[in-house]
């Protein structure tokens, strides 16, 4: 009978460098056999252990210099919030450096920005975000780093300011103008960017619903010169019983005060969810343009930078009168690309 191999303890907790087995006494041949596998060069983990999340973070760090810091959407899931996709890992190191290796990609800059824990500021996180993730998934993420107190609106302009230099950093100043802290899912986020794309009123965020001077209610956007409100319903509303219930008891109250609401679900489109709210305006009193599903809408999915230039104007606000979203930005590109004389990330 074979015998059965010793794995040494420290050897068993996740993932380890190449030098952490020749300290324990496993030789690299040793490394090659049945009970060890390969994540990246020179890290390995024992096959009995289970891969979480935070392994493979570790396994990343073993592999990058120690001067690579975790960025962009992995720097947003380490701060705790699960959007954007999780591989490739991405991480920023302060020089040129070339690696190929799957599931890690290395950006590169001339300057680190402020960084904590081996991940750079949360205001450098969306600032990336902005280069890469769609308008709707970019203030879903602003809007949580504002509600968790990761960063504020001064402190990102702050940045933006100090490193305009820096790609991201225009769009993430504009994108600014969108996000809303009271917004409490990234649903709601992502639909609120759907009905101002489209030319709606902008509502108000999660707004007390008062009678009297008094409130009766919590509304998730509220149309409040329009007596609308709209509510945003996940698959929670119905598997969570007591959920429902408070569901309920807000609708009750809402038919009673005479205030009129729609019920946005997963299931709608972006576009049926924008007429829903558009056909309820109108009934109650909404005399402004009808929805605008062009090229800005239907480019909703494309990277933030794509985006931008296809807003010349944003959403009215609440009395109709149309108010600049964005400012006026350069015809091609961005001001972050420019500064020939500015540390260029690439």
């Amino acid at each position: 009978m074979p015998r059965t191999p010793v794995i040494p303890a420290e050897l068993r907790r996740g993932p380890f460098h190449i030098d952490d087995a020749e300290r324990a006494g496993v030789s690299h041949h040793r490394l090659r056999g049945a009970s060890y596998r390969r994540l990246y060069p020179r890290v390995w983990v024992h096959t009995g252990h289970v891969m979480t999340e935070a392994c493979w973070w570790r396994a990343a760090l073993l592999h990058a210099p120690d001067d690579a810091m975790f960025t962009g959407a992995t720097g947003l899931q380490r701060l705790g919030l699960d959007l954007g996709p999780h591989l490739p890992i991405q991480m920023v190191v302060p020089r040129d450096l070339h690696r190929d290796v799957d599931d890690i990609v290395f950006h590169r800059t001339e300057c680190l920005p402020d960084h904590e824990d081996r991940t750079v500021c949360p205001e450098a996180v969306f600032v990336e975000i902005c280069r890469w993730f769609s308008l709707p998934e970019a203030v879903a993420a602003g809007d949580w780093l504002l509600a968790q107190e990761h960063m504020t609106i001064r402190s990102l302009h702050r940045f933006c300011e100090r490193d305009d230099w820096r790609a991201g950093a225009w769009e993430a100043r504009q994108v600014s103008r969108l996000l809303d802290a009271r917004s409490r899912s990234i649903p709601e986020s992502k639909t609120r960017v759907h009905f101002w794309a489209a030319g709606l009123p902008a509502p108000e965020v999660n707004a007390p619903v008062l009678v009297d001077g008094r409130a009766v209610a919590l509304a998730d956007w509220l149309w409040r010169l329009f007596r609308l409100a709209a509510e945003y319903e996940g698959g929670h509303h119905q598997s969570d019983r007591s959920q429902y219930l408070k569901d309920l008891d807000r609708y009750r109250i809402f038919r009673r005060i005479d205030l009129d609401y729609v019920q946005v679900t997963a299931e709608h489109s972006p576009t049926s969810a924008v007429l829903a709210v558009y056909r309820r305006l109108v009934a109650n009193g909404y005399a402004g343009p009808p929805p605008n599903f062009g090229p800005g809408f239907q480019g909703l999915t494309e990277p933030v930078p794509l985006t931008l230039p296809r807003f010349g104007l944003g959403a009215p606000d609440p009395t109709g009168r149309y108010a600049p979203l964005f400012t006026a930005g350069p015809a091609t590109v961005s001001p972050s690309e420019h500064a020939a004389s500015r540390p260029v990330e690439r």
